[in-house]
């Protein structure tokens, strides 16, 4: 069954409105792993999985509010990777720096997908060939390969604590890692850097975009970020960096894990 873009980005639209409806309007509750929920979680997740797998019936599907995946129909290999509302702490602040979330994959290759910011009016996706947009303006984000007192990269809030830097420039955190990802591709930032505290959903997107704008992941290891390895639903098994090839090398070399 063949799945347009189109369809897509009209989806994860309509998901937006309808998180941009309980914006502003939620409390917040706490789940087992401490991040934050709300009600609008819920109601993006719900109509995410009923829209996409009314457009799809054979399509699996993973999301992060879903407890159990469901498996793709015998002979197929497509899934739905959700993820309904990231930056659900800031959808509860009321800071304009979530989005949901859908990526397409065939077996562990992410092959269409597109994310929200309904505040800000960013919609970027990736169809199964050619570039990766914000909108309809392919993202062409600019090779940094050198580190200046105004060089401004992307990590987590808990740097201070989880890493030790040696950084010239700026580390703005926003929180939610998506939201973050995609404003790399942009070319918002110089680079990227995350601890262990993201999934397969957090990164199904993303890598997609990356993909097609010649950024890289690597882990604090220097291994590549396999997707293939993350299906089962578990975190990454270290920190993670992302940028072009030089600067990766460049963050992972002045920005290191601290021992627990």
């Amino acid at each position: 069954m063949p799945v347009h873009i189109e369809d897509i980005k009209q989806i994860v639209t309509e998901a937006g409105q309808i998180a941009l409806f309980y914006y502003g309007k939620v409390s917040r509750s706490v789940k087992a792993d401490l991040s934050v929920v709300s009600e609008a979680d819920a109601a993006v997740e719900n109509y995410l999985r009923l829209a996409l797998t009314s457009l799809a019936p054979m399509y699996g599907y993973i999301g992060e509010e879903t407890d159990e995946s469901r498996p793709a129909a015998e002979g197929e290999d497509h899934a739905w990777v959700v993820d309904a509302l990231d930056g659900s702490r800031a959808f509860v602040a009321r800071i304009p720096a979530w989005v949901p979330a859908v990526c397409l994959m065939k077996g562990d290759r992410p092959v269409a997908g597109a994310a929200i910011n309904p505040v800000t009016n960013e919609l970027f996706w990736a169809d199964k060939t050619g570039p990766a947009y914000c909108n309809d303006e392919p993202l062409q984000p600019a090779r940094t390969t050198t580190l200046e007192p105004n060089t401004f990269i992307f990590g987590p809030t808990n740097h201070h604590k989880t890493f030790a830097i040696d950084f010239p420039g700026r580390v703005y955190c926003l929180g939610a890692p998506i939201y973050q990802m995609c404003l790399l591709a942009k070319g918002a930032a110089a680079g990227m850097f995350f601890d262990a505290a993201v999934n397969l959903w957090d990164l199904a997107l993303p890598s997609l975009l990356f993909e097609r704008t010649g950024i890289v992941m690597r882990y604090a290891s220097g291994k590549p970020v396999v997707l293939a390895e993350l299906m089962g639903r578990s975190k990454i098994p270290e920190p993670l960096y992302a940028g072009g090839p030089e600067m990766v090398e460049i963050l992972r070399q002045r920005i290191t894990p601290k021992r627990a």
